[in-house]
């Protein structure tokens, strides 16, 4: 054999192992950790093919953002909060904030003059991009949690603030797990 075929047969072979080999590490979609306990509950996930997903619009509002527990009677609302916090690098709604959420949708059906604003947040690791895209995911997230609790999709502005807006200062996982949040506020809506 002459060293032009051997080498044609060699890069030949190279090419079919590196196309094996990215084929082998290519990543098929999985649900993130967590998603079993939304889907228990008969919600779905960003990104999982809800049928809501990628369909929230922005309603008029007029006025600030007005935290959701200084809106809501405790007596009323008694889990009502202003903030659900995430896992590392995940978007997933985990299921001791279920609560929260469960009285946010209840609060905020029962007074239709204000839209939800989630506000989606992240740690200071990772790229801007990166943070701005996790942020949204986990206002979506949240947004499809409160809608598959009956909040109509219309009434929600979802806005990811990335690493921009830290909670707790500091370079460690103490800071870091406060800062991977949403924020829910009530606005008053400009069409009521």
């Amino acid at each position: 054999m002459s060293t032009f075929t051997r080498r044609t047969i060699n890069g030949i072979t190279v090419v079919l192992a590196l196309a094996l080999l990215l084929g082998a590490c290519a990543r098929t979609p999985k649900q993130p950790a967590g998603a079993q306990v939304l889907a228990e509950k008969g919600i779905s996930s960003p990104g999982l093919g809800g049928e809501d997903a990628g369909s929230i619009t922005r309603p008029p509002m007029s006025g600030a953002p007005i935290p959701l527990s200084q809106l809501a009677d405790p007596s009323e609302f008694p889990g009502i909060c202003d903030r659900i916090h995430f896992d590392y690098d995940r978007y997933n709604i985990r299921p001791e904030f279920t609560t929260c959420l469960d009285q946010v949708a209840a609060y905020m059906i029962r007074h239709p003059e204000y839209v939800l604003l989630i506000e989606g947040h992240c740690d200071e690791r990772g790229t801007m991009e990166y943070n701005m895209t996790l942020g949204e995911n986990r206002a979506q997230s949240a947004a499809s949690y409160v809608i598959q609790r009956g909040l109509p999709a219309n009434r929600i502005v979802t806005k990811s603030y990335g690493e921009s807006q830290p909670l707790a200062l500091g370079h460690d996982e103490s800071a870091w797990r406060l800062n991977r949040r949403c924020e829910f506020f009530g606005v008053p809506s400009a069409g009521r």
